[in-house]
């Protein structure tokens, strides 16, 4: 057994431009990858739920029926309809917000694509 081995002494830095990968980063974020798996799975679910909104409002749509009742034997139907039109009044907002939302997300996702465009041709 050999007992005369000393360590090597790092007399020099052992990398030149520091650690592999990170030269003249400018970046905010410490980790940037991350925000885009986020970004997409928000984008995917505000999608996802707006396309929800949509089918049940076409679905409440479907047995909507565009006539004028005159008489009043058809009482029945008037009921019928003006409770659809209620259920269509309000789900109407809902939709609204979320196709604005998606919207929103839509402009985000664009723009943070535009500016890491522009963050690489520099």
């Amino acid at each position: 057994m050999i007992n005369n081995r000393t360590a090597l002494l790092l007399t020099r830095p052992r990398f030149l431009h520091g650690p592999a990968g990170i030269w003249d980063r400018k970046t905010f974020w410490r980790c940037e990858m991350t925000i885009v798996p986020i970004m997409w799975a928000v984008w995917t679910l505000l999608l996802v739920i707006t396309a929800a909104v949509y089918l049940y409002q076409s679905r409440l749509t479907r047995d909507e029926e565009d006539q004028i009742f005159l008489s009043d034997g058809f009482e029945h139907e008037k009921i019928v309809q003006s409770a659809i039109q209620a259920k269509v009044t309000k789900v109407q907002p809902m939709l609204k917000a979320c196709k604005v939302l998606v919207g929103v997300a839509t402009v985000f996702v664009i723009g943070y694509y535009i500016i890491d465009v522009f963050n690489q041709l520099r």
